[in-house]
């Protein structure tokens, strides 16, 4: 899973690439990824939102730049 991280104040945290609420946002999050799971023929993870496997990396250490 990938998600980028920007500050409140940033111009991009206001720039929505979908529209709609953040209600109908959130519902078609849910169902684009219960789509491509269904796709992957694997089941839906059985770990909880406070066992989810994940790294926190930056920009900088991914690519060597700023």
């Amino acid at each position: 899973m990938t998600a980028r991280v920007v500050p409140l104040g940033a111009p991009e945290a206001s720039q929505a690439t979908v529209d709609g609420t953040a209600q109908e946002r959130l519902a078609l999050v849910i169902a684009l990824s219960e789509a491509m799971w269904a796709l992957t023929g694997r089941p839906l993870p059985a770990y909880t939102r406070a066992t989810m496997p994940l790294v926190v990396t930056s920009l900088k250490t991914q690519t060597g730049h700023v």
